[in-house]
């Protein structure tokens, strides 16, 4: 008689989530540090540049709860795998885009890969590691993104300068046709397969107060941070000169901060609940959003990073205990739909703090190119940016008194 195979352990399945998600942090830090270097090579302006990032994340947006619920009907490993073989073929097509209208659709057929990947992987983490190592897990995944970021602005800092904005996206080829290969041959199939008829958007899932609360601050705290994300390029290569591979180097300081606080993070997702870690992480956020808006003229680059310290320090401490209590808070065969509307909340509120800071900017800067007139939009839109995060602290302390129940089937 052959002896039963042992369980693989659940880590073996988060090696290749986390190739997924090391691809899309990787691909999205590399562009916004590309972005004053396109602006100019694809003859745009600012507002123009700010569609390669925008068109990226509305597509996504759009899409997330689509995806989320098909993995719950088809398959988590299939939706994932699959996510990850279009996300592949859409930036070999960013790479070779002729001009700004086809790179932008380009970045659209791009997102549709990421959104797949992206919806998957809190449901697969939830469903394969038990509900006392959930927040390990989970704070495990923020610092996969935090490596991904970090390595992006240094990588793509230079490959501008050495080699052209393209291979930003020609990286992507090899990791992710690895990738493929590699969560084909080991992620579980985690989906029910077969459940009832639902509708794509779950509305019974916001009656669950942990649920709806974590979606809402999780939103808000995006919308916060992505205030300042891709307006600090600019302000680092408009007002202090900073080459493409210097300004990459400035670009990694909230990505490092972020790895060393999420495993903290996660570490008390598993013994508070969120309402009580979450706050305080919020209120480094908007510390130094503020802190950014207010700095002079004059102000150094070692001020400049303290800020970016902050940021990275305050998204590390909110995002595991957030995400581990709205993950905790469904059945198992809403993993995805649930998944699927976390990711949909995160990358809404990228496109909203592109979209608000723009507008704040804009109003104030015009086009931009008056050093005191660019200050003055960069003020305020930080300004604005730092007032969400307030929120988001706030809307989180609105989560269930008692701790996050485990998923449950």
């Amino acid at each position: 008689m052959e002896s039963p195979r042992a369980p693989r352990s659940p880590w073996l399945a988060f090696s290749a989530l986390s190739v997924g998600t090391f691809m899309a942090t990787v691909d999205g830090s590399i562009v916004n540090v590309a972005l004053p270097t396109m602006q100019v090579e694809l003859g745009t302006t600012i507002g123009g540049a700010e569609w390669i990032v925008t068109a990226y994340l509305v597509t996504v947006s759009a899409t997330l709860l689509l995806a989320g619920r098909l993995g719950d009907r088809a398959g988590h490993r299939k939706v994932f795998t699959g996510g990850m073989a279009l996300f592949t073929l859409g930036s070999a097509l960013c790479g070779a885009a002729p001009g700004l209208r086809a790179l932008v659709a380009a970045r659209a057929l791009q997102a549709l890969g990421a959104a797949a990947m992206m919806s998957m992987g809190p449901a697969m983490v939830t469903a394969v590691f038990p509900p006392a190592r959930r927040g390990q897990a989970l704070g495990a995944v923020t610092s996969v993104v935090a490596v991904g970021l970090t390595a992006g602005p240094a990588l793509g800092g230079l490959l501008v300068q050495q080699l052209s904005w393209r291979w930003i996206f020609y990286v992507n080829l090899p990791i992710g046709l690895a990738g493929v290969l590699w969560s084909a041959r080991t992620l579980p199939e985690t989906a029910a397969g077969r459940e009832a008829r639902a509708p794509i958007l779950d509305l019974a899932l916001f009656r669950r107060r942990t649920f709806s609360t974590g979606i809402v601050a999780g939103y808000l705290s995006y919308a916060a941070m992505f205030s300042a994300v891709v307006l600090n390029p600019f302000y680092l290569a408009q007002q202090k000169g900073l080459s493409p591979r210097a300004l990459g180097g400035m670009m990694v300081i909230v990505p490092v901060a972020l790895s060393f606080s999420s495993p903290l993070g996660g570490w008390l997702a598993d013994r508070f609940p969120s309402r009580v870690v979450g706050p305080p992480g919020m209120a480094f956020v908007a510390a130094g959003l503020a802190g950014l808006a207010l700095l002079p003229p004059g102000a150094s680059l070692a001020a400049f990073g303290l800020r970016q310290v902050a940021l990275g320090l305050g998204m590390g401490l909110f995002q595991p205990p957030n995400n581990s209590a709205v993950m905790g808070s469904l059945p198992r065969d809403r993993l995805g739909a649930g998944s699927g509307l976390l990711a949909t909340a995160r990358n809404l509120g990228m496109a909203s703090g592109i979209a608000l800071a723009g507008a704040v900017f804009g109003a104030r800067a015009g086009a931009g190119t008056v050093p005191a007139a660019f200050l003055a939009g960069y003020r305020n839109a930080l300004l604005a940016g730092a007032a969400l995060a307030v929120a988001a602290g706030l809307v989180s302390l609105l989560e269930e008194p008692a701790p996050h129940a485990p998923a449950r089937g």
